[in-house]
């Protein structure tokens, strides 16, 4: 008899431990979203250089350091019933050659938005969003609804 209340008093104490642990596949941000994207058994640091909100599912993240330590991407991520998720990433790597000082690179007309590139001596595009990169890179993305 004091062996089974044991055995129920423990099952309940781990059955209590397990109900209030985190889940490590919640991923409440988008920043967290960007952590899966990592390649199995590399463990990367990522930095992020600056998001855009489109709306409240759907972010857009520049940064570096998914495949390699030096690639600028942008992350397509968003939310689906609370978890984050980044459902594309696209391969920044600077502007094309002869294209002008101001570049689109994505239009994505099912959520309204443009990404593109700027050289870094060009005005602003109005009501662009710019993400410097680094003092280095001669060039910036900038992102805006279309």
């Amino acid at each position: 008899m004091k062996l089974n209340l044991i055995l129920v008093a423990f099952l309940f104490i781990f059955l209590l431990i397990g109900c209030n642990g985190d889940n490590p596949e919640t991923i409440n941000s988008p920043e967290d979203a960007l952590k899966m994207i990592e390649e199995v058994g590399k463990e990367r640091e990522i930095h992020v250089y600056g998001s855009y909100e489109v709306n409240d599912d759907l972010v857009l993240i520049v940064f570096k350091g998914a495949m390699n330590d030096n690639d600028i991407w942008i992350a397509d991520v968003h939310n689906q019933d609370g978890q984050w998720s980044a459902q594309e990433i696209v391969l920044m790597s600077g502007p094309f050659e002869g294209q002008g000082n101001i570049q689109t690179i994505i239009r994505n007309d099912e959520y309204g938005y443009e990404v593109g590139y700027m050289e870094s001596s060009v005005t602003v595009i109005e009501s662009a969003s710019v993400i410097k990169i680094d003092e280095s890179i001669d060039w910036k993305i900038w992102i805006r609804h279309s």
